[in-house]
């Protein structure tokens, strides 16, 4: 229900597609979890509700763990645990990496409390969070967001399937982005061998974004939960 009026759906939560690539099961969930920096408890209490209330039909990935490969991305919204002065300084000296230590999401899965056996690609760029739209300058409003990497993109691998994710491109930068615009694909190699998963992330967007009017939505949308098939 995730960007859904909240009278109908809430503001937040996870949509999830599921398929069959040949002999392999893939989940790719998308999802917007509760912002602000002291809101980690509700994140892990999010990621939680969408891990358990999506069952499904096959019997062989009745639930998102069982399948093959599990893809996590969207906006998580996990912050970094400093104070916006310490973390800009951290950024205004090229010590960005430095950040990753004390950010939350990655705190979280260290003490099993959420996103368990997930893994990510190296972070090597400043954090996508959060811009004056259509510049590089972090959030100057009123506001003044604590800089961080909301926007993320994880999976999980079962242990019968070989773990050979490959990387092929990620990476990051300010210039141009729209607040906290973030884009990511991932493609699945069919000519590959056996086990083998490409993962490619992209950074964040530099495409601009223009403004759009809210609108009202007194319906919902429903999908099968059958897995779709592709056999080439």
């Amino acid at each position: 229900s995730s960007g859904i009026n909240a009278e109908y759906g809430g503001n937040k939560g996870g949509t999830t597609i599921r398929f069959r690539l040949y002999d392999k099961t893939l989940a790719i969930v998308n999802c917007h979890l509760s912002a602000h920096h002291n809101q980690v408890p509700l994140r892990d209490e999010e990621y939680w509700n969408i891990i358990s209330e999506q069952d499904f039909e096959d019997p062989l990935t009745r639930h998102l763990y069982d399948h093959d490969y599990l893809i996590w991305s969207g906006d998580l919204n996990y912050r970094v645990n400093l104070s916006n002065e310490e973390v800009r300084a951290h950024i205004s000296s090229n010590k960005h990496l430095d950040l990753l230590e004390y950010d939350q999401l990655r705190q979280e899965k260290a003490a099993g409390h959420a996103f368990i056996g997930f893994h990510e690609a190296q972070i090597t760029f400043p954090p996508t969070y959060k811009f004056d739209p259509e510049t590089d300058i972090y959030d100057t409003s009123a506001k003044q967001r604590i800089p961080s990497w909301c926007d993320r993109v994880l999976w999980r691998i079962r242990e019968e399937r070989q773990e050979i994710v490959s990387i092929l491109n990620w990476g990051g930068g300010g210039g141009g982005t729209s607040d906290s615009d973030y884009l990511s694909s991932f493609s699945v190699d069919s000519n590959a061998s056996e086990g083998e998963c490409q993962v490619d992330g992209v950074g964040p967007s530099k495409q601009k974004r223009k403004k759009k009017k809210k609108k009202n939505v007194s319906g919902g949308a429903q999908m099968d939960s059958d897995l779709l098939e592709y056999d080439q």
